[in-house]
């Protein structure tokens, strides 16, 4: 299947791409690739949503809560669960299912994806999806991962960990590191090279990476070479410090989409404690909220958000926390982009440009 944007737009995001100063810190800024209308949302995404946002924009308010009752998550995770990719990768990518056999005597699946031209002793990229704790799967994300082998060569790993709430916290970040560590002890059987592990996650994926890296420093293993955190949820408790308070007036909306934008926003932010879907009242300890936690010490990190992610408030805040602790930090913020463009390749250049900045993070960071 071919791309729905013309291959000449991912040219345009490096040619009018931008690097600013955030609070001291560098970020890169992927400007829209055909359009100089500050805070418009993009035109491909505002097309495939602008009956939806029509739709939203006359709904009670109470029925744009997110329900999270037992019917409420079956309709969410049939939402979150949608393959949205067009298939655009060429090379042959191999796809091998596992198990791996969890700390509570679980079995893991996992895929391991090959390509025909893989590099002989190949950085690893272990990709954990997102969908709130309690949806999601690997599915959703296997073109992003596919393009980012292609592009690359390079070995990749994803994992179908448990959901919440039928597996409460901490069942799925168990699974999640209980992976990494099946990595690290078989990643020279599978041609990949063991020193050059990196963990990225979207959205809730982005918590169970960061949760994997801490609990590695930790234990002292020294198996993350660096990790990649895709619109990540890090601030579940909502700590404001001098970096973080969440406000409508982060967000430049350009006056024809302002409402579209700010009834996404709305949306996002209805979703009730995370910590409900989870089962615990404990959000604020370091690993769901590792906002909190001193950063320093933590291997090359890689941030995007969208610019009108109801979380890129609290991205952009802890890129800036982690840059001004000494981690070596790249950021990458898409303008006109809300959440989840990793599940979008082969519908937005955006989509393809990140996965293309996530494999150059790799390889400019392997030994």
């Amino acid at each position: 299947m071919e791309r729905r944007y013309p291959k000449e737009l991912l040219d345009k995001l490096v040619e009018r791409e931008e690097t600013i100063m955030l609070k001291g810190v560098k970020v890169l800024v992927k400007n829209l690739p055909d359009s100089d209308e500050k805070g418009a949302m993009d035109p491909r995404l505002y097309k495939d949503m602008k009956n939806q946002l029509l739709l939203m924009k006359y709904m009670p308010k109470f029925l744009m809560k997110m329900d999270i009752s037992p019917k409420g998550i079956k309709r969410l995770r049939k939402m979150f669960n949608g393959i949205k990719s067009n298939p655009i990768v060429q090379k042959n990518i191999e796809i091998e299912h596992r198990h791996v056999t969890g700390e509570d005597g679980n079995q893991i699946p996992i895929r391991i994806y090959t390509s025909e031209t893989m590099r002989k002793n190949a950085p690893v990229l272990y990709f954990i999806h997102g969908g709130g704790f309690f949806g999601g799967s690997p599915d959703v994300v296997e073109e992003f991962v596919k393009l980012i082998v292609e592009n690359t060569d390079i070995l990749a790993v994803s994992v179908d960990y448990r959901l919440a709430p039928e597996n409460p916290y901490p069942a799925g970040h168990i699974d999640c590191y209980s992976t990494l560590q099946w990595i690290y002890n078989n990643a020279e059987s599978l041609g990949g090279d063991r020193g050059n592990i990196f963990v990225a996650g979207d959205s809730a994926g982005g918590n169970l990476t960061q949760y994997c890296t801490t609990r590695d420093m930790e234990d002292g293993l020294g198996m993350v070479k660096g990790q990649l955190l895709l619109y990540p949820t890090v601030n579940m408790a909502g700590i404001e410090d001098k970096y973080y308070k969440w406000s409508i007036d982060e967000y430049e909306m350009s006056p024809k989409h302002r409402s579209g934008i700010k009834t996404m926003l709305d949306m996002f932010g209805s979703l009730e404690s995370l910590g409900n879907i989870l089962g615990t009242t404990e959000i604020d300890n370091e690993y769901l909220t590792p906002y909190k936690r001193n950063p320093k010490g933590l291997p090359p990190t890689f941030i995007t958000v969208g610019e009108h992610d109801y979380l890129k408030v609290e991205s952009l805040a802890y890129a800036v926390k982690l840059a001004k602790a000494g981690v070596e930090t790249k950021t990458v913020l898409y303008k006109g982009f809300g959440h989840a463009y990793a599940d979008n390749v082969g519908v937005y250049p955006q989509s393809e440009d990140c996965a293309i900045e996530m494999g150059k993070f790799i390889l400019e960071n392997s030994k």
